[in-house]
């Protein structure tokens, strides 16, 4: 039965996801082809509003500063002086349980002999498996950041929200630290940014990524 252990470890990295890379699911949405005209920003809670006494905030804002630089973006004194608003919000789900039905080979000892045109033969036949499925639970956690722009003019006359640009960013997998993978996220998303994906997307982030690496040690 040893070949069956380690099949089953075999098997518990595969679903468990690559030790190499991060899954990430982007979800981009722009207003239309004027939406990116305007570059000069301020970020804000999801309420639209300054948020200074939040040191996690803070930190979350400067690594996303740093992508929307990346593209083109330049960041506001305040946001008296922002042509837009970027709403930044994140969260992190309760534990949820999944389950995965694998079939997987068994290779059973030899049984009883049946006659055959060839002669005899073991049942079942030697060399090939049988399948029988073989149920894995994990626990993993949702992890959910929404880069959101909307118009910061508009919004400064009357407070009506038009927005401008939208993205949705997704990660499941069983790390409960969104601070940890909150710069895979934003690599993953950032070529999208502003942009239209037309449905939802699934990028893959290298462990070592230097862009992650960099925005990690801001």
């Amino acid at each position: 039965m040893r070949w069956q252990m380690m099949f089953t470890l075999l098997l518990v990295g595969v679903l468990s996801g690559c030790a190499h890379t991060e899954n990430i699911q982007v979800s981009a949405i722009a207003a239309g082809d004027d939406s990116t005209q305007y570059k000069k920003f301020a970020i804000v809670s999801d309420k639209y509003q300054a948020t200074n006494d939040d040191l996690q905030f803070a930190e979350y804002a400067r690594q996303v500063t740093a992508v929307l630089n990346q593209q083109g973006y330049v960041q506001a004194q305040n946001s008296k002086d922002a042509q837009i608003l970027v709403s930044l919000s994140y969260r992190l789900s309760a534990p949820q349980t999944r389950t995965d039905i694998v079939n997987v080979p068994v290779y059973p000892n030899v049984g009883p002999f049946y006659d055959t045109r060839f002669g005899h033969h073991p049942y079942p036949i030697l060399g090939y498996p049988v399948y029988q499925p073989m149920v894995y639970q994990s626990i993993i956690y949702k992890k959910l950041v929404r880069l959101q722009a909307i118009d910061a003019a508009v919004y400064a006359k009357d407070k009506t929200v038009k927005p401008l640009w939208d993205v949705m960013i997704i990660s499941h997998n069983d790390n409960d630290d969104l601070r940890y993978m909150f710069p895979y996220m934003l690599v993953a998303a950032e070529p999208y940014i502003g942009r239209n994906s037309a449905h939802s997307i699934e990028v893959s982030v290298p462990e070592k990524d230097p862009a992650v690496m960099q925005l990690r040690g801001m």
